[in-house]
């Protein structure tokens, strides 16, 4: 569990990034009018966000055994994009919390290890195993997703 600063500075944090692309269109730093987002947007563009990741993920139960290479690179593009993510998230959280970073970096390494783990098993699957390993690969990646989403959310 996080503790209360790691869940003040995430709620910091996730307020910048959520503000920041509010202001994209503003010419100079102080002119904030007719460019502030609605309370409605931000939360319809979150909602498109968790939506689209939501339907990667349903459209990665869909392969096959016979797709199992296919899987297997699809699996290593979403990993490459959650460290890009986990980067960026931690960095952020570092600059606020020793504290919150240890704690976000304990949870992303244990999330990795059950992923490493996944595809592991994933390479190794025959036909008779290929679902359930699948479903553990993907559970997998959904842990690591969510590992920085909470640490997004803490800050």
């Amino acid at each position: 569990m996080f503790s209360k600063t790691a869940l003040l500075v995430g709620t910091m944090m996730m307020s910048a990034v959520v503000a920041s692309p509010v202001y994209a269109g503003s010419t100079k730093s102080d002119d904030q009018s007719n460019t502030m987002a609605t309370d409605e947007a931000i939360k319809s563009d979150a909602k498109d966000m968790g939506d689209k990741i939501a339907a990667q993920y349903e459209d990665a139960k869909d392969f096959t055994y016979e797709q199992k290479e296919e899987f297997l690179a699809w699996v290593d593009e979403q990993s490459d994009e959650l460290g890009n993510s986990y980067d960026e998230a931690s960095e952020n959280v570092k600059q606020n919390s020793e504290e919150a970073y240890e704690e976000m970096a304990a949870a992303w390494n244990d999330a990795t290890d059950e992923l490493g783990d996944a595809v592991d098993d994933a390479q190794d699957a025959s036909a008779d195993t290929w679902e359930d390993v699948k479903k553990n690969t993907v559970a997998a990646l959904e842990k690591a997703k969510k590992t920085i989403s909470d640490s997004e959310s803490a800050e």
